[in-house]
C-alpha cells in the first residue's frame, strides 16, 4: 500500500516483455485511436510469438461493438493453444 502522496516510481514493463513464455493474444479494433495500435505493435514486438488480430469495423470497445467476432477470435485463440 502506498499513500498517495508518496507515489512510487513504475518501471517500463516493455523491457520484460520478452519474458513472457504463454501464448499470447493481442486484440484491437480497426478503428481504435493510433495511440492503441502503437501501443499494440510494440507489445507484439517484444513477446516472442503472439498472435495479433484486428477487429474490422470496431474500436476500442470491439467485445461490445462485434460481440460474436471478439469471441471467435479470443474461442479460436484458445482452441489453438490450448492443451
Amino acid at each position: 500500500m502506498a499513500h498517495a502522496d508518496s507515489a512510487r516510481p513504475t518501471r517500463s514493463a516493455l523491457p520484460r516483455l520478452k519474458e513472457i513464455r504463454v501464448p499470447a493474444l493481442i486484440l484491437v479494433g480497426d478503428a481504435d485511436i493510433p495511440d492503441v495500435h502503437a501501443h499494440a505493435g510494440a507489445i507484439e514486438a517484444g513477446i516472442p510469438g503472439p498472435k495479433r488480430v484486428i477487429i474490422p469495423e470496431t474500436g476500442h470497445l470491439m467485445y461490445l461493438e462485434k460481440p460474436e467476432e471478439f469471441s471467435r477470435a479470443v474461442i479460436t485463440f484458445i482452441d489453438a493453444n490450448g492443451p
